[in-house]
């Protein structure tokens, strides 16, 4: 079976974690477990000489957390002890195409002005409800200023609100509601006062992603005060308003993916496994069900470690609670998929519990165990796609821009990004692209290099931090190391995007701003950061004590409230400054941990550092030459109204009211690359069988090598042969521009049957 590339995160070393945000650490450190043994002699644990027909059994047990960290799943959440459905329902339909900055992308908000806006229901009852708008103010012009709005929905009491978010959280009695059509109208409170409102257009559909327009007239506003209605933008141009309902409800049909299980002995040393005959095995989940919920079971089996690694039975229906012991197979996996019908109460995941009996078998001869580093594969609740680094895009970029002769001399993969960042940081000086400029609907850096001479992009070389992380990340991408893009914010007026690096060299994700030519690292070891430990640290600075981010009240006041009680030099981290930023004439010098970077412009949302780490949201795929859409329209220049983001969430930082998709485990979005997770199984007279399973992107093959012999495999499985001693065995992944990755080792020494 040919090894394809498998949307699947692998563990992030512990150990590279070490010294590093408490808080982030412990909970990984919590969640997995790096199994690595060094110089072990306890033959129970690392030596094997079976005992032929001993029957055995094992009893295990799940608590409703232990299963919530080991699991994957989607539309749930760990609460209170159980695993229970997530509450909240976006009903939205303009997300698609939301940002562009073109003059007819936009509309006014102001006396005898009404706009409207229908949406479809598809269930009730709800708990609570909220109207989420995008909308800014003119005058006043900034929000928490006593601009104030009026909200009409299906012709009850207009509710005031005052605007102190470009996005709004509108609460909304849910008797207003009723399932179907539901009309709001939107009116300015004081007659003196003026709003934008951005319009998601139909033409970006129609004409660039290429699909037919799913607008079907549900915007209208009327400059009379009511008396006439046109549909919002032009008949030849639909548009949306970005008015939405964020609904507390359980109406999200969700999924949760046991890990697998083992059901027979443990494996010697973590890896290495011996036959069995399985005889019995039940396994049940505890659950409080709710009435009108609908629950079903799936299973799926196999004898290798992983379903990554192959050799796996299909997903099939799985009703009672005996596992069927055909096939032998001694790994399974479950899946519960819930509907929860049309209660307003959740279904509960109290754990899950697993009694299982087996018979040894005989084998031929005896294996101890002297050393195993071994990196297990840890599924993700989300998939990631990467480009390929061999796209021919991608090498032809690096060729027109002399990327080569950018990291020459360059003696580590580190030095390399370090490099790659300080080239992009001093390519051309920052700029906002303005209404005269097309929507930025390619994401593709030779183009943003290029200037004028590129149709359809900015008509000048550049543009503003999301154009420093395309070029950056292709860049990086290029050389084969795997780029992904962050958004930031936490002031009011903005926020920041930031590049994610997977380093060889640390093994783990590590944020780059290329905007600044910057980084951030932990003054105890050294080790850089990614974005979530950054922001495990923001939450620890700013909001100590377990208070909740409250983004209604993140005027400038308390902003600049919260950065005077901290001394920079009290922090547990530094930033590196490469020197090399064009933008703003940034230098070695440049605070980075003052609230503004630029005391003429202080109303900026400034820093840039972990203090914008507030929100974060991570775009779903990195494949944007190879895959145009879909994409955020001019990203980055309203604020983050796409739907498509992973957008994270934790006990401090509420759900984003305007979006959808929410990351709730590090694991469901950090993990390692380019390392091997492996399992041995035991055949017979020495002769074993590696069942490998890999996250590499570019993968191109596994290189095997035995006492100093090399061997190259591209399928995910390979036979060895055991000589009498000691067997040194290191496994490790090289991509198609051959780098290779980490390597797990197992050092085996093997001492034949006698006679």
């Amino acid at each position: 079976m040919t090894i394809k590339p498998i949307f699947r995160i692998v563990l992030i070393s512990i150990a590279s974690l070490a010294g590093i945000i408490d808080g982030f650490s412990a909970d990984l450190e919590s969640r997995f477990e790096i199994r690595s043994l060094n110089s072990f002699l306890c033959p129970s644990d690392l030596g094997s000489e079976m005992k032929a027909d001993t029957l055995k059994s094992k009893v295990e047990t799940w608590t409703a957390a232990e299963l919530w960290a080991q699991s994957i799943s989607q539309n749930l959440k760990l609460e209170d002890n159980a695993i229970v459905l997530e509450d909240n329902l976006l009903i939205e339909n303009d997300a698609v195409t939301l940002g562009s900055i073109r003059s007819e992308a936009w509309d006014t908000l102001s006396k005898g002005r009404i706009i409207r806006k229908v949406l479809e229901l598809p269930v009730l009852p709800a708990k609570n409800a909220w109207i989420s708008m995008l909308i800014y103010p003119m005058v006043p012009a900034e929000p928490m200023s006593g601009g104030k709005l009026e909200f009409i929905v299906n012709g009850n009491k207009p509710i005031v609100y005052e605007l102190r978010h470009f996005w709004t959280s509108v609460p909304i009695p849910v008797s207003y509601l009723k399932m179907g059509r539901n009309q709001i109208d939107v009116r300015v409170h004081n007659q003196n006062e003026k709003f934008r409102v951005p319009m998601a257009l139909s033409s970006i559909i129609r004409n660039i992603i290429g699909q037919p327009t799913s607008f079907t007239g549900n915007s209208e506003r009327s400059i009379d005060n009511g008396k006439t209605w046109r549909y919002a933008g032009s008949s030849s141009n639909l548009a949306e308003y970005p008015i939405r309902l964020k609904m507390q409800a359980y109406a999200k049909k969700a999924w949760l993916q046991t890990p697998v299980i083992n059901l027979a002995d443990n494996a010697l040393g973590g890896v290495v496994y011996f036959p069995v005959i399985l005889e019995s095995s039940v396994i049940k989940a505890r659950i409080i069900n709710t009435e009108g919920s609908k629950w079903q079971t799936r299973i799926r089996s196999g004898n290798t470690h992983l379903p990554e690694a192959g050799e796996w039975t299909a997903w099939r229906n799985f009703d009672g609670s005996t596992i069927p012991v055909e096939g032998n197979h001694r790994f399974v996996q479950l899946e519960y998929n819930i509907d929860p019908g049309t209660g307003n109460s959740t279904p509960k995941i109290l754990g899950l519990d697993l009694i299982s009996k087996w018979r040894t078998t005989s084998s031929s001869g005896s294996i101890f165990i002297s050393e195993v580093k071994n990196y297990p594969l840890i599924r993700t609740s989300f998939d990631f796609v990467h480009e390929n680094p061999a796209l021919p895009e991608l090498q032809e970029f690096r060729k027109q821009f002399k990327l080569d002769q950018v990291v020459e001399g360059a003696t580590t993969e580190w030095e390399k990004i370090k490099r790659l960042r300080a080239w992009t940081s001093a390519n051309w000086d920052w700029f906002l692209p303005n209404s005269e400029f097309e929507d930025l609907l390619s994401w593709d850096a030779s183009k943003i290099l290029s200037g004028p001479l590129a149709p359809g992009n900015l008509s000048k070389k550049g543009g503003n931090c999301l154009h420093y992380a395309i070029v950056f990340a292709q860049a990086c991408q290029s050389f084969g190391i795997p780029a992904r893009i962050v958004n930031t914010n936490y002031a009011i007026w903005g926020g920041h995007e930031l590049v994610e690096v997977w380093s060889r060299d640390y093994e783990k994700w590590i944020m780059a701003d290329p905007n600044f030519d910057t980084m951030f690292y932990d003054k105890t070891t050294g080790i850089p950061l990614n974005i979530l430990e950054l922001h495990d640290l923001f939450l620890k600075t700013y909001y100590p004590g377990g208070e909740i981010i409250d983004r209604d009240k993140w005027s400038f006041e308390d902003r600049d409230r919260r950065a005077s009680r901290i001394d920079p030099n009290d922090l547990p981290i530094a930033m590196e400054a490469g020197g090399n930023a064009f933008s703003g004439k940034i230098t070695k010098d440049y605070v980075w941990w003052k609230v503004t970077f630029n005391e003429a412009n202080p109303g900026y949302s400034g820093g840039y550092g972990f203090y914008n780490t507030a929100e974060v949201r991570w775009l779903p795929r990195s494949n944007w030459l190879s895959q145009t859409s879909p994409l955020p329209v001019t990203h980055g220049r309203t604020h983050w109204g796409w739907d498509g983001y992973y957008a994270w969430t934790d006990s401090q930082t509420p759900e984003t009211p305007e979006h959808r998709n929410y990351v709730r485990r590090p694991s469901d979005i950090y993990g390692s690359l380019f390392q091997v997770d492996f399992a041995v199984q035991y055949i017979q007279d020495g002769e074993i069988r590696f069942d490998l399973a890999t996250y590499s992107p570019g993968f191109d093959h596994f290189n095997i090598v035995q006492n100093g012999v090399k061997s190259s495999i591209k399928v995910n499985g390979a036979k060895v042969k055991l000589i009498s001693g000691l067997n040194s065995i290191e496994i490790y992944v090289v991509d198609v521009m051959g780098n290779s990755g980490t390597k797990s080792i197992i050092n085996i020494n093997y001492i034949p049957k006698a006679g």
